[in-house]
């Protein structure tokens, strides 16, 4: 009896080794298990971070292309605009001092022509003062036509009075072609001012719907 109690003590105790080895061993691969999971959880989640970091960072490199693209862009339309300013400033100068020195020369030629008018009229009156009373009487002669009063009353000039006809005949063609030519100057400097001011006009609208 005592025999067979010993094995029946010796079998229980083997059977429990064995169960304790195999719960170990279980529990040893659980483990394992769980930190193989958590490893590989973990480099997951790492890789994924490091994705989103990369794709943060390569938003911000765009985004600071895009900024410098819009930088450099708005700088070359600031120069184009300070250049066209400039021009415009430039042509305007040149204008402006087109018309002033054509106002200049416009003025000289009218008191160049107030003074040949008066030369001219006092020719006149020396003309009228040098003539004879058969002269005259030529000139109030109401029995010839005017051709008879134009024929005899030149044939009657001496040659002092013919050289002032001449002086006076040139005096008036000088006067003639310098109103001409100071009429056209006053319309073309009109012409010019009209230009200037709807260049400015247009100028001025095309930069404030470009800053717009």
């Amino acid at each position: 009896m005592k025999n067979l109690a010993l094995r029946i003590l010796s079998t229980c105790v083997a059977l429990l080794l064995m169960t304790g080895v195999t719960l170990a061993q279980q529990s040893r691969n659980q483990v394992q298990g769980n930190t193989s999971g958590s490893n590989q959880v973990q480099l997951q989640t790492q890789t994924m971070d490091q994705t989103q970091t990369r794709t943060m960072d390569q938003t911000q490199t765009q985004l600071q292309d895009q900024t410098r693209t819009m930088d450099q862009t708005q700088t070359q339309l600031q120069d184009q605009t300070r250049t066209m300013n400039q021009t415009q400033a430039k042509d305007q100068t040149g204008s402006n001092e087109q018309i002033q020195a054509k106002e200049q020369n416009r003025v000289q030629d009218k008191n160049a022509a107030m003074g040949q008018s008066q030369l001219l009229e006092q020719n006149r009156q020396r003309f009228r003062n040098s003539l004879t009373a058969e002269q005259i009487g030529i000139l109030e002669n109401k029995e010839m036509t005017q051709n008879q009063k134009k024929k005899a009353f030149k044939g009657s000039l001496n040659d002092e009075q013919k050289a002032m006809l001449r002086e006076n005949n040139q005096l008036t063609q000088q006067q003639k072609n310098e109103f001409r030519n100071s009429t056209a100057a006053g319309e073309q400097n009109k012409q010019m001012m009209q230009n200037r001011v709807e260049n400015s006009d247009n100028s001025t609208g095309g930069n404030g719907n470009g800053q717009r």
